[in-house]
């Protein structure tokens, strides 16, 4: 009985201590300082993220300039033409394709209004052609072409050369009609037409040359001529476009005959707007 009464203490003994093992530890676990979980959008990572760089956009075009696939497309058309024939200079192109040409110069006009450019063969309407005292290289104030007009009975459908220029007497035409390019082995300079007028001609010794005042084919104007032919041109035009030209325009001048009006010539006037290096030629 005795021993029963012992083992009893020692039991009741063991689980107090038990009892106060578990409350010290509970205790040292509750005042134990926690473990901070790191932030993980604080720390950097090893290699910061570049941030993407946004691509270009390209500047949108003017109204009067062509793509770079037309303006490629037309030089390489230029290097061809040149291929057949080193007398080609230039490829003379409205922006909506009224007129596009191949533009011939040699010592003298008369060569090629009345030849094929590809055949050098006789050709009574012949090619377009570029004043010879032109220096497209130079910086002159105006580049004169010529070409010749057609008679509907020969040319029903009005594309020949210059004829196609006769449909922009009708203001209406030229509004649809007003830019025109000049495509050079290095460079497209962009023009805006300004006038479409007749000039008259004077007849002197049976040779006709351009009345005084009105003389659309020189190279240089002076401001006093220029106020005088700009006076001219208004008197002489078929509608008032709203543009003028200034003292110091370049100019490109389009001539061509008038249907049964022998002693005029109808002349469209435009004025240089912008000269850019065609693409890849910058580093020339």
């Amino acid at each position: 009985m005795k021993q029963n009464k012992q083992n009893k203490w020692i039991w009741i003994t063991l689980a107090i201590l038990a009892v106060v093992v578990i409350a010290a530890a509970a205790v040292f676990l509750l005042k134990k300082p926690k473990t901070e979980t790191p932030d993980t959008d604080s720390v950097p990572s090893a290699e910061p993220t570049a941030e993407p760089i946004p691509e270009e956009t390209p500047e949108p075009l003017a109204e009067y300039e062509l793509s770079e696939e037309k303006l490629n497309e037309l030089h390489q058309e230029l290097v061809e033409d040149q291929a057949i024939n080193g007398d080609v200079k230039a490829i003379l192109h409205f922006n909506t394709g009224l007129v596009h040409d191949p533009v011939l110069q040699t010592t003298t006009e008369d060569y090629y209004l009345y030849r094929d450019w590809r055949t050098h063969l006789d050709l009574s309407y012949g090619s377009i052609v570029l004043d010879s005292r032109n220096d497209l290289s130079k910086d002159e104030q105006n580049t004169i072409i010529y070409g010749h007009y057609i008679y509907e009975y020969r040319n029903p459908d009005r594309t020949l050369v210059f004829t196609p220029l006769s449909t922009m007497v009708d203001q209406s035409v030229y509004e649809k009609n007003r830019y025109v390019s000049l495509i050079l082995n290095d460079e497209v300079r962009y023009y805006e037409v300004t006038n479409v007028f007749e000039a008259p001609l004077e007849e002197i010794d049976g040779i006709q040359y351009t009345m005084y005042g009105l003389e659309y084919n020189l190279l240089e104007y002076d401001p006093d001529y220029m106020s005088l032919y700009r006076e001219n041109i208004n008197r002489y035009e078929y509608f008032d476009s709203g543009i003028e030209i200034e003292d110091d325009d370049r100019l490109l001048t389009l001539q061509t005959c008038i249907e049964n009006q022998h002693e005029s010539r109808e002349i469209v006037l435009c004025r240089e707007l912008e000269r850019k290096p065609l693409s890849g030629k910058e580093e020339e």
